[in-house]
């Protein structure tokens, strides 16, 4: 759905060009054209008429609306399409247009061109959203916070660290969108049933040098129902969607008043509310997971479709017309969204660091039962360490005041080793060290 009240919201104005009838038939008009010079080349038309044809693309204004009514008579788009072009066409070529071909063939590699573009700029704010993750995770390598588990406090991370493992994800999801583009986006071109009859021996010929002009690799068969190509990549972009989703997520728990460690750029007029006025509402998260909510069920959609009847399906490959732009469209709305926030995102190290003390100290209480292993045992210093902190608990005091009156914890650690075992930068393990590798391998991608 476009909507100007709403698409500004959801969607990406970019991409929606990009994806815009115009560019449709801009793509058919391609096809065309290259199907005239390619079929000249091989002499099954005069080469004059597919001068004159290609010229006709050229010069060729459709009427949108015309085309569209005649469509819905039609079946589809092509078939108008096709007629109003040869119309426009000057003789010799007017009798050669669309040689051999069928709508299904114009239609996908229609699609195969405009969805190339679109990966182009998915990859392009993909790149972009990289950059910002890698740059956060750098500058809060060292950023203790607590970790969560099951929405409670765990133990000590570093925010560079939740960074890098939003980054390490959007990493996979570029790689595997790059593969199905490459193997996805194909000259479609097979005439009635995928046999090029019409064509006949010079049919190889056509086809390589069709997929030379619009530089699109040539498949071995028509896929006219074999639609395994176009479900994984819409599949692809409800994962990266997906993906955004939890990252916005996330950032969406932590700009809770209640914990205050992160928020989204703050901007006139930006998160208001229209009843409170102390409100501070996120932007960007609702957006991008309601996204991610309706491409779970394009996807869906999309899947349903693929099984497709015989040598030209029925309905499935009418669904996808509608389906594939419009995951693309949320894919690149969630994704401008979640650059905007990363790139200018408020953090707050101080905050970060005072909810370590949630619970007074107690999220500690493993660092402090592993210290103290070697010299009670795991299953008693577990023992020992839980009766404190349920009294910190209780008694809402320090945990660092309950060891240190706590005579097991302070033989076996002594003072100075109590401070050491509840301090949270002690206790990171391998953060610092991923947050390192994970941003190293995006400069890698990046050079």
């Amino acid at each position: 759905m476009r909507s100007d009240l709403l698409s500004p919201l959801f969607a990406s104005a970019e991409m929606q060009t990009v994806l815009s009838d115009r560019e449709r038939v801009r793509a058919m008009l391609a096809f065309e054209a290259a199907l005239a010079a390619s079929e000249a080349d091989a002499g099954l038309i005069p080469a004059d008429a597919a001068a004159a044809i290609t010229a006709a693309c050229a010069s060729f204004e459709p009427d949108m609306a015309a085309i569209g009514d005649a469509t819905r008579r039609a079946g589809n788009p092509a078939i108008p399409f096709v007629k109003a072009l040869t119309a426009h066409c000057a003789e010799p070529g007017r009798g050669c247009v669309h040689w051999g071909a069928t709508s299904q063939d114009v239609i996908d590699t229609a699609n195969a061109l405009m969805f190339r573009e679109a990966m182009a700029l998915i990859d392009r704010e993909t790149l972009a959203l990289g950059d910002a993750l890698a740059a956060q995770a750098e500058a809060h390598r060292s950023t203790v916070m607590p970790g969560r588990t099951l929405l409670q406090p765990a133990l000590p991370i570093t925010f560079g660290f939740k960074v890098a493992g939003w980054l390490d994800m959007v990493m996979r999801c570029r790689a595997a969108l790059k593969t199905a583009a490459e193997q996805g986006l194909v000259l479609q071109f097979g005439g009635a049933v995928g046999t090029l009859a019409a064509i006949g021996s010079k049919a190889t010929t056509v086809r390589q040098e069709l997929g030379r002009r619009l530089d699109l690799p040539v498949p071995d068969i028509a896929w006219h129902t074999a639609r395994d190509r176009g479900a994984r990549i819409g599949a692809e972009l409800a994962i990266l969607t997906e993906a955004l989703a939890k990252i916005a997520g996330d950032i969406a728990l932590l700009m809770q008043a209640e914990v205050g460690e992160a928020a989204e750029p703050a901007g006139s007029g930006r998160g208001g509310s229209s009843t409170m006025p102390q409100k501070r509402n996120p932007v960007a998260a609702p957006a991008v997971r309601a996204n991610a909510m309706r491409a779970s069920g394009l996807a869906s959609a999309l899947l349903s479709a693929m099984p497709q009847e015989h040598e030209r399906g029925a309905g499935g490959w009418h669904a996808e017309w509608t389906i594939l732009p419009d995951l693309f469209e949320i894919a690149a709305g969630a994704l401008g969204h979640v650059t905007e926030t990363i790139a200018d995102l408020e953090v707050r190290p101080q905050r970060m660091r005072a909810n370590l003390d949630i619970g007074n100290g107690t999220l500690m209480s493993e660092a402090l039962m592993m210290a103290l292993a070697p010299t009670l045992g795991r299953q008693e210093a577990h023992h020992v360490v839980e009766a404190a902190a349920r009294r910190a608990i209780a008694e809402n005091r320090p945990l660092a005041d309950i060891c240190r009156e706590t005579d097991e914890i302070v033989d076996g650690l002594g003072l100075e080793g109590i401070a050491t075992a509840l301090d949270p930068s002690t206790y990171l393990g391998i953060a610092e060290a991923t947050v390192d590798t994970v941003v190293s391998r995006w400069k890698t991608i990046r050079n």
